[in-house]
């Protein structure tokens, strides 16, 4: 068993909180009024069947409903389980939802010898199955922000990409008091984003933080309150002016990270990820768009580089 855990946090709500924060180990919310929304799959089927089979617990009825956060897979891709359900996601969602195959991802983890640039995804891969896996992508989309109404509760879909992703979408229950974000929070593991921008992704989370939520469902690590959301918030300014200064000296990725004091959020999982935050500052530095291709070997190398210093001390 994984170890997921079911958490209530108010009358409607509640979330499947995962103990690792590594990549694939994402969060899930259930909320249970309206015929039942589930925010969020997970990675692989068997996970999400073991959250399906949580949920039943305080929802027995088959949800009505699935809102995804974004097209990262260990967001969707046990979307086919939930079989007549409407699938909610932003339009940058539904347009990438196939970026990423799982078959692509099967083979990397069934790689007798990665090459360096995919040695840690390879290792990150190994605890799940892709096998099986039928993309099921969103059923209805959305471009703006949109509320459902649920048997009378109140439900916020607030987009707020692109940020982590182009299709970023937090869901915001005002009467209860939470804030399911997806990726848009990382809580004590330092994030990671694809396509967006920082600027944008800082200024989602100070979005959130307006709302002054009392829970919050991050897409890793665990539930917190808004003081979660304003930690990453602040990782993001500091990081960001730091960057851009080092842009400016002419320092690479790695003596930019080297300079950066990250001592008020030591102790956060993954801290290597910072190298992918510093490129992102430095191609927006050098003027290019949140969408623009970049190159995501020579990013993953110098996150397994800044990794092997971190870890050799």
């Amino acid at each position: 068993m994984s170890g997921l855990r079911l958490r209530r946090l108010s009358e409607h709500v509640h979330a499947c909180e995962q103990p690792r924060t590594g990549l694939g180990f994402s969060n899930s919310g259930l909320i249970t009024a309206g015929g039942g929304v589930v925010v969020d799959t997970l990675y692989d089927l068997d996970l999400t069947r073991e959250m399906a089979d949580l949920y039943a617990e305080v929802h027995p009825e088959a949800p009505d409903r699935v809102v995804n956060t974004h097209h990262n897979g260990d967001h969707c891709w046990g979307n086919q389980l939930f079989a007549g359900a409407e699938i909610i996601g932003h339009r940058g969602c539904a347009a990438r939802f196939a970026d990423v195959q799982p078959a692509s991802m099967e083979a990397i983890r069934g790689l007798a010898d990665p090459p360096e640039h995919l040695a840690d995804l390879h290792e990150e891969l190994a605890p799940f199955d892709f096998s099986g896996i039928e993309l099921t992508p969103p059923t209805r989309v959305i471009d703006r922000d949109t509320t459902l109404d649920l048997d009378g509760l109140r439900v916020d879909l607030l987009v707020v990409g692109p940020a982590h992703t182009e299709g970023d979408v937090v869901v915001h229950v005002p009467e209860e008091g939470v804030v399911l974000m997806g990726d848009v929070l990382f809580h004590r593991c330092t994030p990671i984003g694809w396509e967006g921008g920082t600027d944008a992704w800082i200024t989602a989370l100070l979005r959130v933080e307006a709302l002054e939520p009392e829970h919050v469902v991050p897409g890793h690590g665990p539930i917190c309150g808004v003081e979660g959301v304003a930690a990453a918030r602040r990782w993001f300014e500091h990081v960001q002016a730091h960057a851009r200064a080092a842009r400016a000296e002419g320092r690479s990725v790695l003596e930019c990270c080297d300079g950066i004091d990250m001592a008020p959020w030591a102790g956060w999982d993954e801290p290597w990820r910072l190298a992918a935050t510093v490129h992102r500052v430095y191609r927006e530095c050098d003027g290019a768009g949140w969408d623009e291709p970049y190159d995501v070997p020579t990013v993953m190398r110098d996150v397994r580089a800044l990794k092997q210093r971190m870890l050799a001390g």
